[in-house]
């Protein structure tokens, strides 16, 4: 496993106001590409076999590997600015860095920074002014549905008449079941954490910084280390074990992924977990929570001492499925 250590980002790359390049194997020196474009949202197993086709045609063309996406994804620029309730993400920027890097999927990952001067950009100036001017891509891989440029009036025949060739990736199935991010958000909805291990390839999993919370945690006897979300809504939602992931230790946690409503009607998305048996000085550190089983929905409690009452039951029950 790649050490999760708050140096990721030291190799980012501004390449212009709207667009960064982190790289992932920086041994690579090929200038060509063979680039896929999308919002890659879970990195799941059809994902994941769509980038094993990029790696086919780098491999025979001698082309470096690129997979372009977005931060934020499109459709949260436009839920944003309609006021509409972004859907939920099934992994976070760092967490597609770390598959990619894990895997080797690709060489290099640019992310673009959707704005109005993007989702105005027509297809053509895309392709002449960031595909071929900017990343040198000779070659695409993309989804049969995939649509881009203004209006998502650009398709997979968009790219011939610039010069650049691409493959159309079918849908992928396992077991006649098409997987889509969609169909995983819906899995998640419904905590069916098992057959979102099958689709997925691993367990579902939220990397980010660790932030200070309240610290009401701590005055409860029960300390906690709170990751930053932003915007984020998590796929998840409840109270979970866990494995917590910090430079590269294993913890048994308990985590609670939601609005903590008892404490704050009104809160942003939280993502908080407790090291079993650990009080450490975490802030400031790159974690990875990876989301094991489902104990409960997250409730509001009439009082603190009610909630404190059932986070006592969920450290007995977290302990259980631990056997310690």
């Amino acid at each position: 496993m790649t050490p999760l250590t708050s140096g990721v980002f030291h190799w980012l790359n501004f390449i212009n106001e709207h667009m960064y390049k982190i790289v992932l194997n920086s041994n690579n020196q090929l200038q060509d590409a063979v680039a896929t474009i999308g919002n890659f949202d879970g990195l799941h197993l059809g994902h994941q076999q769509l980038l094993q086709k990029l790696n086919i045609i780098a491999s025979a063309n001698n082309y470096k590997r690129i997979l372009i996406t977005f931060e934020s994804l499109p459709q949260e620029y436009f839920c944003d600015i309609k006021g509409e309730l972004r859907r939920s993400r099934l992994s976070l920027l760092r967490d597609k860095y770390f598959i990619l890097k894990e895997k080797n999927l690709v060489d290099e990952l640019i992310i673009i920074h959707f704005n109005s001067n993007i989702a105005k950009m027509s297809y053509d100036i895309f392709i002449e002014q960031i595909l071929k001017s900017q990343l040198n891509i000779k070659h695409v891989v993309v989804g049969h549905d995939f649509r881009f440029g203004n209006l998502g009036l650009g398709n997979i025949n968009s790219f011939a008449k610039h010069g650049v060739s691409s493959t159309e990736f079918a849908e992928y199935c396992l077991d006649n079941e098409r997987i889509s991010s969609s169909m995983l958000r819906q899995l998640a909805s419904e905590n069916k954490l098992f057959e979102l291990h099958q689709y997925l390839g691993r367990n579902l999993h939220y990397t980010s910084r660790v932030i200070r919370g309240n610290q009401l945690g701590r005055t409860l006897g029960v300390p906690t280390i709170n990751l930053s979300l932003g915007r984020n809504k998590p796929a998840l939602w409840g109270i979970y074990t866990a494995y917590v992931y910090i430079d590269n230790i294993k913890y048994k946690a308990v985590a609670s992924i939601g609005r903590n409503p008892t404490i704050c009607d009104n809160g942003g998305y939280k993502l908080e977990a407790h090291l079993l048996d650990i009080d450490l000085d975490l802030y400031g550190k790159i974690a990875r929570v990876e989301l094991l089983s489902f104990l409960r929905n997250e409730l509001k409690f009439a009082n603190i001492d009610e909630l404190i009452s059932q986070m006592q039951q969920d450290l007995i029950n977290t302990r259980k499925y631990f056997k310690m």
